[in-house]
């Protein structure tokens, strides 16, 4: 077995045993129970490092989504909820396009030429506007990995905050949703 074969099967294996132990917690203990034994103030920090852990999780994915519905089941409340998670999120996401962004030398040459013309499309006034719209939407309403966005964008050198703050405000919305699904789905399944 290579090594990127084991590297994938470590954390394959890492995430079925987060989602199982989580599973496993949740059975054992109901979230109202889970935020009890948390506090609430300890059960906003959990979900802040969730956040994180899943911003810096490159292409992995820790699911701390898991957490943040399980939270938000467990009687935290939903925009606090959503927002620290996001925070968590924000400077995950940022050490992703830190490492994209000065990681461009590993680039193939053949390829710098090809990222410095789709930075100027990028950066051109007709599209100026548009790009950061799309990554708002891409952060509010679609549930995967950041990382691709993220470390692509800072690959062709796109500037952080034109990444990062519309990024950042689409997840705040994103682990609101989440967040209020948690808190008001809990009738239907528990």
């Amino acid at each position: 077995m290579t090594y990127r074969y084991k590297k994938q099967f470590a954390a394959f294996s890492f995430f079925l045993l987060f989602v199982a132990a989580w599973g496993l917690l949740v059975y054992q203990f109901p979230p109202q129970g889970i935020v009890e034994t948390l506090g609430i103030r300890n059960g906003y920090l959990v979900a802040f490092i969730a956040g994180f852990l899943g911003g810096i999780s490159t292409f992995t994915s820790i699911p701390y989504t898991i957490v943040v519905v399980t939270l938000g089941v467990g009687g935290l409340h939903p925009v606090w909820l959503g927002v620290l998670a996001a925070l968590g999120l924000f400077f995950g996401d940022s050490t992703s396009y830190v490492l994209g962004y000065y990681g461009h030398h590993v680039v193939p040459n053949g390829l710098q030429g090809r990222f410095l013309r789709l930075r100027m499309w990028l950066l051109a006034r007709k599209r100026a506007w548009v790009v950061p719209i799309f990554i708002f939407l891409y952060g509010a309403f679609f549930p995967f990995s950041n990382d691709l966005v993220v470390i692509s964008l800072g690959l062709v050198r796109y500037p952080f905050w034109r990444v990062m703050i519309p990024l950042g405000l689409g997840s705040i919305i994103y682990n609101t949703l989440l967040a209020y699904l948690g808190a008001y789905s809990a009738g239907y399944f528990l």
